[in-house]
């Protein structure tokens, strides 16, 4: 490397990582981990209020104040007061929305013109839910008050993309207990990647149905199974690697080969969203502070509004059916709005 040549480092943003050789018999570790602060020419995510261990454990009071703040300074979406919310503490809710954490999100990348070109004769409303009459999409589930979205967005690609690949002949709802207890490329419960674990995981050590480790919302020892694993072929990040992703490549890959994970970023007001295009309000909970928090998700399809001709993705979250649009919600699209656009993974299983 020349004396002129730079580098961006990301090695403050890494937990505990492996690596092997092709066969995949000589295994190694390593970590990383930030020595000295350090500027990164990225769109990073902080804290909007300090908060002591004592303040998580407090139980969370919806505010309805907020909710009628929220609703009434935009139209494109509803806001509604969740009383189960009123049951859990802060910690849980954090936890709930990708745990109390920060993580930097690249810009999107520039839209190649070959690339427009395919994106324009795309369909303009795609959903993988009703595609020639039927459902690709696995049902909706619930994570609870574990940082478990990583796996339950991962396992949901990986249901729905063995549905696409087999004409829907093959309908598997995969083990997300196994992924927390099992897995060694995420933290169980306090949160992890997809790109490792519908990718790497699934390649190298492979998934499991649900009946075979169901879900306990709880980090718990790993228990081992006689029950056949599921593989993944390959895995990528949309656009061929980290940073290169963009809408048009997420709509091309989406209709192509299946619904895709992704990350982005949970403010205060998305936990009350009860129905239509979600977009950042901007405003904050004063009563009860909500941190900035990083959420997997899995899109399943796009549109736009018949009325205002706004475009949106169709996501499926893992908070239940009673949460937003039956555990759905559609959120602003072209915009990268809340990152969402920026950090996609796709996956090839073998069937």
């Amino acid at each position: 490397m020349t004396s002129e040549a730079s580098v961006t480092s990301y090695c403050n943003q890494t937990f505990s990582g492996f690596s092997h050789d092709t066969l995949g018999r000589d295994w190694s570790c390593y970590t990383g981990y930030q020595t000295k602060k350090a500027y990164m020419d990225v769109e990073s995510i902080s804290e909007t209020s300090p908060k002591t261990s004592q303040s998580y454990e407090k139980f969370y009071q919806p505010n309805k104040d907020f909710i009628r703040e929220i609703n009434s300074v935009q139209k494109s979406w509803t806001a509604a007061v969740y009383p189960e919310h009123g049951k859990m503490t802060i910690k849980q809710l954090l936890h709930r929305s990708g745990g109390p954490k920060t993580i930097s999100f690249p810009k999107t990348a520039a839209v190649q013109e070959e690339t427009r070109k395919l994106a324009q004769i795309l369909p303009v409303a795609f959903d993988w839910r009703n595609f020639n009459g039927q459902n690709y999409v696995s049902p909706i589930r619930d994570q609870k008050n574990c940082g478990s979205c990583y796996a339950f967005a991962s396992m949901a690609m990986e249901e729905a993309r063995v549905r696409v690949f087999t004409n829907n002949t093959v309908q598997k709802v995969f083990s997300t207990q196994d992924v927390v207890s099992c897995s060694q490329y995420s933290q169980g419960c306090e949160g992890g990647f997809p790109y490792l674990i519908a990718g790497k995981y699934g390649q190298d050590f492979g998934i499991i149905e649900e009946k075979c480790f169901p879900y306990q919302a709880k980090d718990m020892p790993c228990q081992k199974t006689s029950c056949p694993r599921y593989y993944t072929q390959n895995y990528y990040y949309i656009g061929g690697y980290y940073g290169a992703c963009n809408e048009e490549l997420m709509k091309l890959d989406l209709v192509k080969n299946g619904p895709v994970a992704v990350s982005f970023e949970v403010y205060p007001d998305f936990p009350s969203y009860k129905g239509g295009i979600y977009h950042h309000t901007g405003l904050t909970d004063k009563f009860n502070p909500w941190e900035i928090t990083n959420h997997v998700v899995l899109v399943v399809g796009y549109g736009q509004d018949n009325s205002t001709a706004e475009p949106f993705w169709i996501v499926k979250n893992s908070w239940g059916p009673s949460w937003g649009e039956q555990g759905f919600f559609r959120i602003r699209r072209g915009t990268d709005e809340c990152s969402l656009e920026s950090i996609a993974v796709g996956t090839f299983p073998e069937v």
